[in-house]
């Protein structure tokens, strides 16, 4: 009868339609070559780590996954990227400069500094072969202090006994030059140079009278401090620091919101991007196709959801407070977008 099928002939049909749709997947992952792409990032658990972690999910299109347009990944085709923990900024830039990643998320200044072959900051052959792909969110000054000691501004840590990270993991690179900028070198204050997870320990039993950490918020070691110590989250403005601002382009004055840390109000301060960058030899179609992915429209849901500064991130603000120059692939993609202009 017309519009019967009969049972045979209805399942030699099924299997024939997931044969072509078998041969299509495997045509299509066939016909994508895949590729690694490692991400340098920061410490397990921290914000870093975890902003890492969306740009690898955002950029990925792995071989066999359905194209955007019927719902997969948005990300470069073929690529499978990988979020790789560091122990910061320095790291990230030795294994650049090893071979051992691709790209890496790092502070303005020591992108800056690397690119100019600073032998302070030096990290293998790096001078003249670092480029931006973005500007990420901002890492901020956190100046945190006790809460009985008498500290309100960053002109009062004159001969209180100040904690910075460990020279070696570059953050306190910024810090050393805000208190230079308020006439506070280490003469007049006693610095204590501790690495992360001891600072709770050195706040809480009075070790330091004060903290001066770099990073994007929220951080782990402020939140507990504040949270379970009392400690006070202070603002870092003033004409010192508007000298400064002036002085280096990629500085800007940063507002830690209200909610950040418990119990805190908002607080003004003075911060740096978080720059991904990648060496000048990257293929430029790959560069292109890396920030085509990012800035996608069905990705930005991803972007803002995956880390607490998400809303910060977008193409125009991706081109902002640049300490080096944008690769050229990436660049001809901002041009192209309208988001890069005669500069």
């Amino acid at each position: 009868m017309p519009g019967i099928v009969h049972p045979k002939r209805r399942a030699f049909l099924r299997s024939g339609l997931a044969t072509m749709a078998t041969a299509a997947l495997a045509g299509r992952a066939a016909a994508q070559e895949q590729r690694f792409f490692r991400i340098a990032t920061g410490p397990v658990g921290g914000s870093t780590y975890a902003l890492g972690g969306v740009l690898a999910e955002t950029i990925s299109s792995p071989p066999g996954t359905p194209p955007c347009s019927e719902g997969g990944s948005c990300g470069v085709p073929g690529l499978v990227a990988l979020a790789q923990s560091s122990a910061g900024s320095l790291a990230n830039l030795e294994l650049l400069a090893a071979g051992r990643v691709e790209s890496a998320i790092v502070h303005a200044d020591l992108a800056e500094a690397a690119e100019r072959g600073e032998a302070e900051i030096a990290r293998g052959p790096l001078a003249g072969r670092l480029r931006a792909l973005a500007a990420l969110v901002s890492a901020s000054v956190h100046l945190l202090v006790r809460p009985e000691v008498a500290i309100a501004a960053p002109g009062d840590l004159a001969g209180r006994r100040v904690g910075f990270e460990e020279p070696v993991s570059g953050n306190s690179r910024l810090a050393r030059r805000l208190l230079e900028a308020f006439g506070l070198d280490e003469g007049r204050i006693e610095p204590v140079f501790l690495a992360r997870s001891p600072m709770v320990t050195a706040m809480a039993t009075g070790q330091v009278d004060a903290l001066l950490l770099v990073g994007a918020w929220p951080l782990p070691v402020v939140e507990e401090l504040v949270r379970d110590w009392g400690a006070r989250l202070l603002p870092v403005t003033g004409p010192a620091v508007d000298e400064l601002i002036r002085a280096v382009p990629y500085l800007s004055y940063q507002l830690v919101p209200f909610g950040a840390y418990p119990g805190q109000p908002a607080v003004e301060t003075v911060g740096l991007p978080l720059v991904w960058l990648t060496l000048a030899e990257l293929a430029e179609e790959l560069a292109y196709a890396l920030v085509a992915a990012l800035w996608r429209p069905e990705n930005r849901p991803r972007l803002r959801a995956g880390h607490p500064q998400g809303l910060e991130l977008g193409p125009e603000q991706a081109v902002q407070g640049l300490p080096l120059a944008l690769h050229p692939g990436a660049e001809r993609w901002y041009r192209e977008q309208g988001h890069w202009g005669d500069r």
